[in-house]
């Protein structure tokens, strides 16, 4: 995998991950999944893959609209095992809050690219 490929990959799963599939989203995300949600005021919060899947099945079943897939890259590195992304999103989830800096920590887990990692936080 490429950095262009890695890209790709997280395009991919932006479109995904926005419009609520919840089998890609069980099987793009690690089981280790660990995502870390920095606010405003440097309050941390958590996530892990079981939060997030039902998070996503929530917004399956509601028929939420699906969330915006826009995102800007700055930069993607990848080698043979693990890949990082960094982009910047304007999040929506739990009401609007704001430009984000996201981080994609990828590792090439069980004969597939799988996120292990994300850490949000703010973008002024």
């Amino acid at each position: 995998m490429n950095s262009e490929q890695l890209i790709e990959l997280t395009k991919e799963l932006i479109y995904e991950a926005t419009h609520f599939n919840v089998p890609y989203v069980k099987q793009i995300y690690a089981d280790k999944l660990l995502i870390v949600k920095v606010d405003e005021n440097g309050v941390v919060d958590t996530m892990n893959k079981e939060q997030l899947v039902g998070f996503v099945q929530g917004n399956k079943d509601s028929n939420a609209v699906p969330l915006s897939t826009k995102a800007e890259f700055h930069y993607a590195v990848c080698d043979e095992s693990m890949g990082m992304v960094i982009i910047t999103r304007d999040l929506e989830q739990d009401g609007p809050s704001g430009r984000k800096f996201i981080t994609l920590i990828w590792e090439y887990l069980s004969g597939r690219w799988q996120v292990v990692k994300e850490s949000f936080v703010p973008h002024n």
